[in-house]
């Protein structure tokens, strides 16, 4: 609810008109939310909801221009935005996907299986250093420092590894 909170704030400063937004978390009654699809042209919603409505046929997504995924790097296994990614795909008459991520994960698998699931056919990475992103960034400094890791917590992990992988 936060994150859907700050959007909905962000995207109405951002395109001067507070009311082009609408909001829609569990805490908004389903009757009011099938009103506020109809007319809203602008939704930050929690993927939990978009889900719940979908399922109970209150929403469908054929007149849908554009989805956006933020923290889409949660496109994986059972959750919301898996669904939502694959109901747009078959419903929509254009669809067009944004996925928007700081934590794409290191593993090459995860994130061909994170572009598969939202139907993304390309890549954009920002660093540091890119014009768009650099006044964003704060300097750090960052002191690496070695550890020396108790024998007790080795054996702790150690016990916890083999509980898994049994």
């Amino acid at each position: 609810k936060p994150l859907v909170e700050q959007h909905a704030t962000f995207l109405g400063h951002v395109l001067k008109d507070e009311g082009i937004v609408t909001m829609m978390t569990g805490e908004t009654m389903p009757e009011r939310r099938v009103k506020s699809w109809k007319s809203a042209r602008i939704v930050a919603s929690t993927p939990q909801v978009i889900e719940n409505d979908l399922l109970s046929r209150r929403i469908d997504l054929k007149d849908v221009s554009l989805v956006i995924f933020d923290e889409a790097h949660r496109a994986v296994g059972n959750y919301a935005y898996v669904y939502i990614a694959g109901r747009y795909a078959q419903e929509a008459t254009s669809p067009l996907i944004l996925g928007i991520t700081a934590s794409p994960g290191s593993q090459s698998e995860k994130i061909a299986e994170i572009c598969t699931n939202l139907g993304i056919e390309k890549i954009l990475t920002r660093t540091d250093d890119d014009p768009d992103v650099a006044p964003f960034v704060h300097q750090r400094e960052i002191e690496w420092m070695k550890v020396t890791v108790p024998k007790e917590l080795l054996d702790i992990r150690k016990a916890i590894e083999e509980v898994l992988k049994g």
